[in-house]
């Protein structure tokens, strides 16, 4: 039986679903946050995305690198980069996290 619901489940699963999400998802995920609250999966991860810590980016990584004030709120920042997503539809072919930074970076540089 175990075995039986473990075929069925990984039946389920795509490659898609281990793929790094795309500025296009993260352009879904924080629209439908803003409409409808951020406590849904959606919400997370525009959360995760538009609030980076830059914590594991340094000089050499290719994603931009983004410092947030201490006061920064999720849904003001869910605004600017769904805003960017639209002015730059270029990026949402990028992934989640270089689109964010590409359109943050510039309005929270780090010194």
């Amino acid at each position: 039986m175990k075995k039986i619901l473990l075929l069925i489940f990984l039946s389920g699963l795509s490659v898609n679903a281990f793929a790094a999400p795309s500025g296009e998802d993260l352009l879904t995920a924080c629209e439908d946050s803003l409409a409808n609250g951020f406590s849904s999966t959606r919400g997370m991860m525009c959360i995760w995305y538009v609030t980076p810590c830059d914590c594991n980016h340094g000089d050499k990584k290719k994603v931009p690198r983004v410092c947030l004030p201490d006061d920064a709120s999720h849904v003001k920042l869910a605004k600017e980069v769904i805003s960017g997503l639209k002015e730059n539809p270029e990026f949402q072919a990028e992934t989640a996290e270089m689109a964010a930074g590409l359109i943050l970076a510039p309005k929270y540089p780090c010194d």
